[in-house]
């Protein structure tokens, strides 16, 4: 077996519900050769267009960020070029879905980690920006990508006792992250020094609370004679700098941002469509319970109302088709075929 196909071969299954909890990394390994392979080692993902078409059997709609995201990685592991991306878009959009598909093409190239709860050096919390790097594959030297979900909850601002805003803070601690910076890096007794300058940034966050305003002050400035419905939807504008250093980032901060992807709102009939597609939950289900699920149209329809309605998008519909498909198991366990 050669150097490529060995570094991607895993035991763990290949299923493509795997996500960043499951740990598919390998030790350090000696740059493997390009163009990388599939775990299976079956496909050749070598440029833009290749990548593209694999998460486009995996990720539905999401057009413009299926190709920014292809771009972002065939730039990062073939030409080593560095480049820092939001993507910004609705709760259930794709957003982190996308990345994940490309960490089982590429697992040890891509680490995604949650920014919720980072927290700026001497406060308490154990996640710090050094604590992102921990991950093995950034030791390897080789260009990587660092995806950061929820960025926008580290973005918002948060005020002390005293009135300061302790985001900033957070923000001005990762300037030097995002332009390129030598790091040391603690994991427990052990230390090492990671270069970001080889580290591409993704900054993955919903951005909810501007999104609204955005939407709101659209919608009044079409009242009057002769104006369009004043019924604008949150992301139907795509956000720009400006909203999103109004929103509290920092225009220093925002200034290593090469690029922001705006993803789309899903609708319910995209909501709808997207059950029993290729690329959707139901497909995820099956291939985990190992079972024939289907779901009749009526099930369907209540699904993709309840995606749109509280907001949980396809992550809602994919946990309340488990909790139906459990409770079937629970009174036959031996079943093989469900129709929900």
């Amino acid at each position: 077996m050669d150097n490529r196909n060995r570094n991607h071969m895993s035991d763990k299954p290949n299923y493509p519900w795997y996500d960043d909890r499951v740990e598919v990394l390998c030790e350090e390994a000696s740059e493997p050769e390009w163009p990388y392979s599939t775990l299976a080692g079956k496909a050749v993902y070598d440029t833009p267009k290749t990548i593209y078409g694999y998460l486009n059997e995996r990720v539905y709609k999401q057009d413009a960020a299926k190709r920014a995201a292809s771009v972002i990685a065939y730039n990062a592991f073939e030409r080593a070029v560095k480049s820092n991306t939001m993507f910004v878009g609705p709760t259930g959009c794709g957003k982190t879905h996308i990345w994940r598909c490309l960490k089982q093409i590429f697992p040890d190239r891509i680490e995604i980690v949650d920014g919720s709860n980072l927290t700026q050096d001497g406060w308490k919390g154990d996640k710090k920006w050094g604590s992102l790097f921990r991950s093995p594959i950034f030791r390897s030297g080789r260009h990587t990508i660092l995806v950061i979900d929820e960025a926008d909850k580290m973005l918002s601002p948060k005020f002390t006792s005293g009135g300061e805003n302790a985001s900033h803070n957070v923000q001005a601690e990762g300037l030097t992250m995002l332009e390129g910076a030598s790091v040391v890096v603690k994991d427990g007794s052990a230390s090492y020094e990671i270069n970001t300058s080889k580290i591409s940034f993704v900054l993955c966050g919903a951005f909810s609370t501007k999104a609204g305003q955005i939407a709101q002050k659209e919608s009044g400035s079409r009242i009057g004679f002769g104006a369009a419905p004043a019924d604008v939807r949150a992301y139907e504008r795509p956000m720009a700098e400006k909203d999103l250093i109004e929103f509290g980032v920092m225009p220093e901060f925002m200034g290593r941002i090469q690029r922001i992807v705006g993803l789309e709102p899903m609708t319910a009939d995209d909501y709808y469509q997207i059950t029993d597609s290729a690329c959707g939950p139901l497909r995820r289900i099956r291939i985990q319970y190992r079972a024939d699920v289907r779901l009749t149209a009526k099930t369907r329809r209540e699904l993709a109302g309840d995606a749109m309605s509280s907001g949980l998008g396809i992550r809602g519909m994919e946990n309340r088709i488990r909790a139906m498909l459990d409770d079937a198991l629970f009174e036959n366990c031996s079943q093989r075929c469900f129709e929900l």
